[in-house]
C-alpha cells in the first residue's frame, strides 16, 4: 500500500480545512476537523514497523480525542479540560518518543543545545506570567500544560542538536509549531482576542502534526 497517499489526504483536507475558515465557514471547517488527524495515523500504521510506531499512534490517538473536544469547549468548560488532558497526553508521548529515538553525537557540551534550553525556559516563564493572572481554577492545569510541551520542545531541540539525519529540521518545526498555535489558542482563550486566530491555531496546529509525524517517519525509513 502506498502510505503517501494518506500523507497527501491529510495534506489537502487541512488546506481546504483552511480555506473554509478564512472563508468563515466554520461550521464546515469544524465538521471536517475530525478527518484530519485519521489520515496522518493511517500513514503511521501502515508504514513498516518500527520500534517506535506504537507511541506515535498514541500521541496521535491523544491528539484526535483532544480535537473532538475541543469542537465543543465553547458550550462547557468541561470539554476544554478534558481536551487539555488529552492534548497533555500526546505530548508526554511525543517526549517519550523523542526520548526513544536516542542521541548520536554529544549535546551536553554544546553552548547552541543550552541556548535552546535557555529560549524554552523563557518562553516557559513569559507565557505564564501573562496569563497566570487570568486563569482562575485553570492555573494548575495550565501550567502543567505549559510546563509538559516545553519539555517535549526541549527533547526535540536535544534531537535537532545530536541527530545527523535532515529529518531533525521537520521535528523540531513540529514541536515549535505546536508551541505557537497552543500559545495562540491559550492568549485568545484567556487574555485577549487575536485578529484571526481561529486560521493562526489551526495552520500551526496542522503544520506541527505534519512535521513531527513526517519527520519521524523519515527518521525511522533512512535508519533502515
Amino acid at each position: 500500500m502506498k502510505t503517501g497517499l494518506f500523507l497527501q489526504g491529510f495534506l489537502i483536507i487541512a488546506v481546504f480545512n483552511l480555506v473554509l475558515i478564512s472563508l468563515n465557514l466554520d461550521a464546515l471547517a469544524l465538521f471536517l476537523k475530525p478527518f484530519l488527524i485519521p489520515f496522518l495515523f493511517l500513514y503511521v500504521y501502515f508504514t513498516e514497523g518500527f520500534s517506535t510506531k506504537k507511541i506515535l499512534l498514541l500521541a496521535l490517538t491523544f491528539s484526535w480525542i483532544g480535537d473532538v473536544l475541543l469542537i465543543f469547549s465553547a458550550s462547557n468548560q468541561w470539554f476544554f479540560i478534558s481536551g487539555l488532558l488529552s492534548f497533555l497526553t500526546a505530548h508526554l508521548f511525543y517526549i517519550f518518543l523523542f526520548s526513544k529515538l536516542g542521541t548520536f553525537k554529544s549535546y551536553k557540551n554544546s553552548p547552541l543545545f543550552w541556548l535552546g534550553i535557555l529560549l524554552t525556559a523563557f518562553y516557559l516563564k513569559s507565557i505564564l506570567e501573562l496569563l497566570l493572572p487570568e486563569l482562575g481554577p485553570l492555573k494548575i492545569p495550565v501550567s502543567i500544560y505549559a510546563v509538559t510541551i516545553s519539555i517535549m520542545l526541549g527533547f526535540a531541540w536535544r534531537g535537532f542538536i545530536s541527530w545527523y539525519d535532515n529529518a531533525r529540521f521537520y521535528i523540531l518545526f513540529g514541536a515549535i509549531a505546536f508551541i505557537a498555535s497552543d500559545s495562540f489558542l491559550a492568549i485568545n482563550k484567556f487574555q485577549e482576542p487575536i485578529n484571526n486566530a481561529t486560521i493562526l491555531i489551526m495552520s500551526t496546529y496542522l503544520a506541527a502534526q505534519f512535521g513531527i509525524v513526517y519527520g519521524v517517519i523519515r527518521f525511522i525509513t533512512q535508519k533502515k
